[in-house]
């Protein structure tokens, strides 16, 4: 069987999705204002988006001093 999703939930999903997206781009370009290259730049903000969707913390290296 298929799930029906109700319009006003399509509508939010799409939305988010929109902004999303409006975000990362953002986001990407200035990296790349900073002197990232486009793909380092692009590496850089899915994996700060998979940290915030995760919402685990930081790991930090084990080591001295630290």
């Amino acid at each position: 069987m298929t799930e029906q999703t109700t319009p006003s939930a399509f509508k939010q999903e799409w939305e988010a999705k929109k902004l999303l997206k409006r975000a990362k781009k953002k986001a990407k370009h200035q990296l790349e204002k900073q002197g990232f290259g486009r793909k380092e730049a692009s590496k850089q903000v899915n994996t700060a988006i998979n940290r915030i969707a995760s919402n685990k913390p930081i790991k930090r290296a084990a080591g001295r001093g630290g």
